[in-house]
């Protein structure tokens, strides 16, 4: 065969693999329990990246040299380039300025950090070193908010009950209530009888202020009464103040600060949490809430939850979702959907607590098998995108966990690094402890920034946050 034939040859097989591509269909053909899959056209002629991506240690440390600075130029810098930057509505650097003169005034008037998410939370990973150096800077002890009956065991605390009692979940953990009777927490244990809660304080390193407590709060509704039992005294709780509209606070607080507590309550009453706090300074609660997406908070009675934030001073509400949509997001209605179901979950929140501040935390990156490799969810960075759009429609704060941890494929370097497990979605316990020192490190970088706006001394925050971080290795 001459060779001008040969070339036609191989350009009409490579024109009709072409054609072939163009309309074979993105996600493939199944034939029975087999799917077959063709590149598109952009993936034939892309040049495949083989740049080196930078270690999970590359990326911290560079996360701790970016909020290192103490610069004016440089800080503006990273409120508009930075990767861990919070992007704030309007660009206003301020927005977080009422938050913290209420951390600033915190010993004499206690305020609260709500830290809602998904299975990203649960045992407390993440919020419980977030918490650790926050109290460690502003006072405050004790884990914060916990359920009556824990249906996921956290690492801080550990909780017994004296019996089974009814839960009830507004998400997809267990059955659910016609009225929408789910509490601050989106739980409810129901009691009619007597029963014994046991409280102690685990043995988990690196967390001391969550090991003590002197505070025992009663989040609850109906007719009953409780007291604690702590070092062998018993004390009986009290409302704090008469019930908010029909939720009361039955709070007993203890001479000294203690690890352990068995409290005791009988009657007919729904119990909607247990608080552990101490008797200033401030409290973190852990809000974890496994598969859900957000969206179930305007489902949940007003009436159980509006007057937890008028009688709690909540400063701040952290919402952490978006992972557990993100293999759904493929239509433009689902898109839409969730869109506008997250506006009305922020605008609730608003309205309900009008002197907290916001902060959404997007998805952290998420692998799955895209043609045979992994690497990142298709749909993740085009959910992050209707994320970031929520946030500046509702004016709250934007943080970008996906970025900070090093964005497209950085999860397949973490799960290297033993800081994610082999799921390719869930940080483990030394993974989510690098997520909470990024957080925290960006609150700290504005929080130094507030300072020298308003002529304050910063607090001492535990040191340099790359050293805070050796340390944990």
């Amino acid at each position: 065969m001459k060779a001008r034939k040969i070339v036609i040859f191989i350009f009409s097989v490579l024109a009709a693999l072409a054609a072939v591509c163009a309309v074979f269909p993105e996600d493939g053909i199944a034939i029975g329990n087999i799917r077959f899959e063709l590149p598109t056209l952009h993936e034939v002629f892309t040049v495949k990246d083989n740049t080196k991506a930078k270690t999970t240690e590359e990326i911290l440390e560079e996360r701790a040299k970016a909020v290192s600075i103490n610069d004016d130029k440089e800080f503006k810098k990273f409120t508009e380039t930075d990767p861990s930057r919070f992007h704030m509505p309007g660009n206003d650097i301020s927005y977080f300025d009422e938050l913290f003169d209420a951390m600033e005034n915190s010993q004499n008037v206690p305020m609260r950090i709500l830290h809602y998410g998904d299975s990203q939370l649960e045992g407390d990973r993440i919020t419980a070193d977030f918490r650790e150096r926050l109290q460690h800077a502003f006072g405050g002890n004790g884990v914060g908010m916990v359920p009556a009956i824990q249906p996921v065991g956290a690492m801080t605390v550990v909780q017994t009950s004296s019996k089974k009692l009814p839960q009830y979940f507004s998400y997809n953990m267990g059955e659910h209530l016609s009225n929408g009777r789910y509490g601050v927490m989106s739980q409810v244990a129901k009691l009619d009888g007597s029963v014994t809660l046991s409280f102690r304080a685990s043995s988990l390193e690196g967390v001391p202020h969550s090991k003590k407590f002197s505070k025992v709060t009663l989040v609850c509704s109906g007719n009953g009464s409780a007291s604690i039992n702590a070092g062998g005294q018993t004390i009986k709780m009290t409302e704090e103040q008469p019930s908010v509209e029909g939720l009361k606070f039955l709070t007993a607080t203890t001479a000294q600060p203690v690890e352990r507590v068995s409290l005791s309550a009988s009657g007919s009453m729904e119990l909607f949490a247990v608080m552990l706090d101490g008797k200033s300074g401030i409290s973190v609660d852990n809000v974890p809430m496994r598969g859900c997406s957000g969206t179930v908070f305007t489902i949940t009675a007003r009436k159980t939850i509006e007057p937890f934030f008028k009688h709690s001073n909540v400063k701040l509400i952290i919402l952490q979702y978006g992972g557990n949509t993100v293999p759904y997001m493929n239509r433009e209605k689902s898109i839409q959907g969730y869109k506008s179901s997250l506006i009305a979950q922020v605008k609730l929140f608003k309205e309900i607590a009008p002197n907290a501040k916001i902060l959404f935390i997007g998805p952290a990156d998420m692998a799955t098998n895209v043609k045979g490799e992994k690497q990142t969810y298709p749909q993740l960075e085009p959910t992050i995108k209707i994320l970031k759009e929520v946030c500046a429609e509702t004016g709250i704060a934007y943080w970008s966990l996906y970025d900070s941890m090093g964005g497209r494929n950085s999860m397949l370097q973490w799960v290297d690094a033993n800081l994610a497990g082999k799921d390719y979605l869930h940080f483990t316990r030394e993974g989510a402890s690098k997520v909470a020192d990024m957080l925290f490190d960006t609150f700290l970088m504005y929080y130094k920034f507030y300072c020298k706006r308003t002529g304050k001394t910063p607090k001492n925050f535990g040191g340099d946050p790359a050293e805070a971080r050796n340390k944990k290795k």
